[in-house]
């Protein structure tokens, strides 16, 4: 029996070394280390994004450095940093994967096959995964704009219909201080009258003047926050035109998806083994 578990053991063994041979003769590792050298600077990779390369040198940052002027060469180098292939080959998200993140990493995948240099290649995928970033954000924040503009709304009705009763009030009370002034004839309980009608007059002219305050204020709040869903709406519709100039499909008009978590690696892998 035990002769048996051991020889099991040793196939599973056996099988994985080989299935690691395999994959590993197939894809490149992937990198561990930032450090990297360039024919004008040597540092550690710190940030890798649209913008540029920032390398960290004795505890300083350098210049951000283009993509475009960095050599074949200097680029396959960066490839092999560990920040720069992780900005490169993942898109990290909160949310579940789908269906459409296969068809999304197919289509990042022709994109970057596309590309007519390496250079090219990285800043486009760079450009991609960040607007990605920006459209899930922007589609995470619509809900709770478009709870806040309804409860404004809500807000909004139950005041203008507050300020509509009582201005209806004020106009009754205004009839009622000038029949008192026609029924005065300067008896002593007509004069009573008058100045009681004015009374509530001027207090009912009063809650009029806050509840018009109030209706302004609420009235502000609720444009500002439809507003704010009217921005996030362009944002997606602007970032999801973006993404499809390079070929990736989102959609741009409700309803939204949030876009999936991302494995990108063969594509990048292919361009380190071509090297």
């Amino acid at each position: 029996m035990k002769n048996t578990h051991w020889l099991v053991e040793s196939s599973i063994v056996l099988g994985l070394a080989v299935v690691t041979g395999i994959h590993a003769g197939n894809y490149p590792a992937a990198p561990t280390d930032d450090f990297l050298v360039l024919s004008n600077a040597t540092g550690t990779v710190r940030v890798l994004n649209s913008k540029g390369l920032v390398l960290e040198q004795n505890l300083a940052f350098l210049p951000s450095i283009s993509l475009a002027d960095l050599s074949p060469a200097e680029l396959h180098a960066l490839l092999e940093t560990k920040t720069a292939y992780a900005s490169l080959t993942t898109f990290v998200t909160v949310h579940a994967t789908n269906a459409q993140g296969a068809v999304i990493e197919q289509q990042l995948k022709q994109t970057w096959q596309q590309g007519p240099t390496l250079a090219g290649r990285m800043q486009t995928r760079l450009e991609i995964l960040e607007d990605m970033r920006k459209y899930n954000n922007e589609v995470a924040l619509i809900p709770g704009s478009l709870t806040v503009a309804n409860r404004y709304a809500i807000n909004d009705a139950v005041t203008q219909d507050r300020l509509t009763n009582r201005a209806a009030t004020l106009v009754k009370a205004a009839a009622r201080v000038e029949a008192t002034e026609l029924d005065r004839a300067g008896q002593p309980a007509a004069r009573v009258a008058e100045r009681q009608a004015q009374e509530n007059y001027r207090e009912l002219a009063a809650r009029v003047e806050r509840t018009d305050r109030q209706a302004t204020f609420v009235n502000g709040q609720l444009a500002g926050a439809n507003q704010q869903v009217a921005d996030h709406l362009a944002k997606c519709a602007a970032l999801a035109t973006r993404l499809a100039s390079h070929g990736i499909n989102v959609p741009g008009t409700p309803p939204f998806s949030f876009i999936p978590p991302l494995l990108l690696q063969s594509e990048v892998d292919a361009e380190r083994k071509s090297n």
